[in-house]
């Protein structure tokens, strides 16, 4: 338990930045009502970095919309970090833009625009990566497009022409709305809560280094590619446990197909509709409990209005609670979780984690 500093309150949005070697705990970045960007150490109540977002086309809320939190499909801003902690990335969930900054010094390095056919459905599709030893975003340039980016020059890694939707049977075309994106812990895939008309959500998984390597289209219709078509909602829970485990909520749809927690292998394919290739389901467990989703690396967690719940992802049982402890937010490097209440900050941290991607 540790204070939260005046001047960090209230808080928008905070995401996990490294810590020095030695250092005791966490430390974050923190985004408040002001538009200041602060590096907060909960430990020593260190505030340091303190630099103001410059970006005119991403408003943030007051102090009143801010401590009330974000409204259903409402732009809100979303802070995400990169994991060798130079760059962050404030963007609009629901919404439109976005800006990607060094946290040093502040300056506005990259300007993201996912375009303005219905954004409200989604988080911004956005996630830091590494690839061949170099931070790169892999960003929503448009509701079917993604691209990827190295913050560092500017330069698009993925450059390519896309029919447009009118042309007789146009190559590579996606008719597909790209949702929240989700890395892999070792950073390799990238799983996309995304979906279809009339609405359908369709996750989809496929391979950061083929894409980059040598297929552009990858993430239109690459090799890689494999979906799965059986989800009725998007925007539901979702959590990679280890490499070959990904844990994501179904919503059901209505009394014949109950809400579910249903455990995928997204490393593996297995046979679909049609013929079609389809993300293997490993198990499907009940709907275990309804809440955030997060991992200490073996179990499932859920954050829920009573506490932290922990399963077995093989049998749906019950390990542990934390009771009163509803964490929003983790630190890929550490594993802390983080609650922020009002003016007090609760942690906990799994007792062996291996850093991953955020």
């Amino acid at each position: 338990m540790a204070a939260v500093p005046e001047e960090l309150r209230p808080i928008v949005d905070l995401a996990a930045v490294p810590s020095p070697a030695g250092a005791a705990g966490s430390r974050w970045l923190v985004l408040s009502a002001d538009g200041v960007l602060s590096v907060w150490q909960p430990v020593t109540g260190e505030i340091a970095s303190e630099v103001r977002l410059r970006f005119d086309r991403l408003r943030l809320p007051d102090v009143v919309e801010a401590e009330a939190g974000p409204k259903a499909r409402q732009p809100w801003p979303r802070l995400h970090v990169s994991r060798c902690g130079r760059w962050a990335a404030v963007v609009q969930d629901c919404g439109r833009y976005g800006v990607v900054v060094e946290i040093e010094s502040g300056a506005p390095r990259l300007m993201l625009d996912g375009g303005d056919y219905h954004p409200e459905t989604v988080p911004f599709a956005m996630a830091f990566a590494e690839h061949r030893g170099k931070t790169v975003i892999v960003h929503r340039s448009a509701w079917n497009r993604l691209d990827v980016t190295d913050p560092a020059t500017g330069e698009l890694l993925t450059a390519r022409k896309l029919a447009d939707a009118s042309a007789e049977d146009p190559e590579h075309y996606l008719d597909y709305f790209h949702g929240a994106l989700y890395l892999s812990p070792d950073g390799t895939r990238v799983y996309d809560d995304g979906w279809v008309w009339q609405p359908l959500a369709v996750p989809a998984v496929w391979s950061l280094n083929a894409w980059l390597d040598g297929n552009p289209y990858e993430s239109e219709d690459g090799p890689t590619l494999i979906y799965n078509p059986d989800f009725e909602e998007w925007n539901e829970p979702v959590v990679w446990i280890r490499d070959d485990r990904l844990a994501h909520r179904d919503a059901g749809e209505g009394p014949h197909r109950p809400p579910a927690t249903v455990i995928l292998d997204p490393t593996a394919a297995q046979p679909g509709y049609g013929g079609h290739l389809r993300i293997k389901t490993v198990r499907t467990l009940p709907d275990l409990a309804a809440g955030r989703y997060f991992t200490d690396g073996e179990h499932l967690l859920i954050s829920t209005e009573a506490g932290l719940n922990a399963y077995d992802i093989d049998t749906g049982e019950q390990q542990f609670v934390i009771e009163g402890f509803r964490p929003t937010r983790q630190d890929p490097h550490t594993g802390t979780l983080m609650q922020i209440d009002g003016a007090i900050a609760y942690t906990w941290a799994p007792a062996v984690w291996t850093p991953r991607f955020g």
